[in-house]
């Protein structure tokens, strides 16, 4: 096939020897991205990143190295220099031939499709009022990685994905309200999926109400449920094990959760921007169970962290990002749905909440779970209706007590939550109702 890395930076063109244990990985990212906001004009930006790693075993201690433009030869002496200072380990990295079978185009993105994306979304958008800032984006993405291991075998993982964002604003003096709405997929998401959100949450919005301080049962929609994924995560992944400092690394089988809830990692779901028959690192990839039924079934490791804890890789080394070396992390972190329709839950109590995001929301010790934050999108529901918007006011929670004791329900309807700075796998989730969560402030 023919690769989409000029020939000297092709991985394959590494020298080994006989007895080397490494890695060589070349990594090609091009995206194409069109956006518009309010006030300016919309603007099609191209991108394109290309990066080398290598990574090798040297007297029984990693090195790595990284670069844009370095050779390989380079880069491998500077990996052997690097092992020197690196962690002990035995892993072995290993690979075999496995040409792509379909090479990926290196043909752009129809342009029409992207201008006819952000045309929709700001005709679907017409009833804001004028005094709203809206900003819209789609991308589309394609990487492919080849990855050499001695002596000559090479690996190719291709990926491509589409992503598209919108937010809405409105200030009316000291009051604002902005919502966001994100999403992944196959192919360019359609609008409405994304347009009819924020319209009914607007519309939710437009009236404002006051509640006294306590306890609610609150409805969390996905980019909230996201939040006590990340604590959750924190608890299953190599450095807090290695240092011995997750509560749950001695829980293997063991309840740990509502038996409501069951997450798992998944290279299968179409459109996850990780989602392939291969990590990063070379091994096979399947639906892997973390939590089932509130049972802990899988940590969260990459070959690294596994070989030092003394585990089987579950193989989930992934890279956050092209310039990063392969960690643990999910493929697609997902919850498998329940069976409520949001409206059903809403109506499973006379009154609760509902918190689409908040700002500040996420737990300053992440093994512990507390999370509190001000709520930027709250809303009062009873008997089903939703009656308007609270305002100033913290929602705080512990993120494991809220799993294993306040979940009361699970949606249906589940939503691509992507990665971000503070989160480290893509997730694909519903909302899920729990109860007697602490609501403070002073409610106008």
């Amino acid at each position: 096939m023919t690769s989409l890395f000029d020939e000297p930076s092709t991985p394959s063109n590494m020298t080994w020897n006989q007895d080397d244990n490494g890695e060589a990985v070349g990594i090609s990212l091009k995206t194409w991205t069109f956006a518009w906001q309010t006030g300016e004009s919309p603007r099609l930006q191209y991108g394109e990143q290309y990066v080398r790693q290598v990574r090798l075993i040297h007297e029984g201690k990693l090195g790595s190295a990284i670069s844009r433009s370095a050779s390989w030869a380079d880069m491998k002496a500077q990996a052997f220099e690097a092992s020197a200072l690196g962690p002990a380990s035995q892993v072995r990295f290993r690979g075999s031939p496995r040409p792509l079978t379909s090479p990926p185009s290196d043909d752009p993105p129809r342009v029409e499709t992207l201008l006819e994306w952000v045309g929709e979304v700001r005709q679907a958008l017409s009833f804001l009022p004028s005094t709203a800032r809206v900003q819209a984006s789609v991308r589309f993405s394609r990487q492919l990685a080849e990855r050499a291991t001695p002596p000559s075998a090479v690996n190719y993982v291709a990926r491509q994905f589409w992503s598209a964002a919108l937010s809405a604003r409105n200030v009316q003096g000291t009051d604002f309200v902005e919502l966001s709405r994100s999403s992944l997929g196959e192919s360019c998401p359609p609008h409405t999926q994304i347009t009819n959100d924020i319209q009914t949450r607007w519309q939710w919005s437009q009236k404002t109400v006051s509640i006294p301080d306590g306890r609610y049962p609150i409805v969390f929609l996905p980019p909230v449920v996201m939040s006590l994924m990340v604590p959750v995560l924190s608890r299953l992944t190599g450095p807090n094990l290695i240092a011995r400092n997750s509560p749950w690394e001695d829980a293997m089988n063991q309840s740990v959760t509502s038996m409501l809830l069951t997450i798992t990692s998944d290279p299968t779901l179409a459109g996850g921007p990780r989602s392939g028959p291969e990590d990063d690192e070379g091994n096979p990839a399947s639906i892997q169970p973390l939590i089932e039924n509130g049972i802990l079934r899988s940590f969260v490791l990459d070959e690294l962290s596994a070989d030092e804890l003394g585990y089987s890789s579950p193989k989930m080394g992934y890279r956050p990002d092209i310039n990063q070396l392969p960690q643990g992390a999910p493929a697609s972190m997902v919850i498998t749905p329940g069976d409520h329709s949001l409206i059903q839950m809403l109506n499973m109590v006379p009154r609760c909440l509902i918190l689409g995001n908040w700002i500040g929301g996420r737990s300053t010790n992440p093994v512990r779970g507390d999370i509190a934050g001000n709520a930027s999108e709250l809303y009062y529901v009873e008997h089903g209706e939703v009656l308007g918007r609270v305002k100033n006011t913290v929602v705080s929670v512990n993120a494991f007590s809220a799993l294993q004791d306040q979940l009361m329900a699970i949606g249906r309807e589940q939503q691509w939550v992507p990665p971000s700075m503070l989160q480290s796998a893509p997730a694909y989730l519903p909302p899920i109702l729990f109860d007697s969560v602490a609501v403070a402030g002073k409610g106008q």
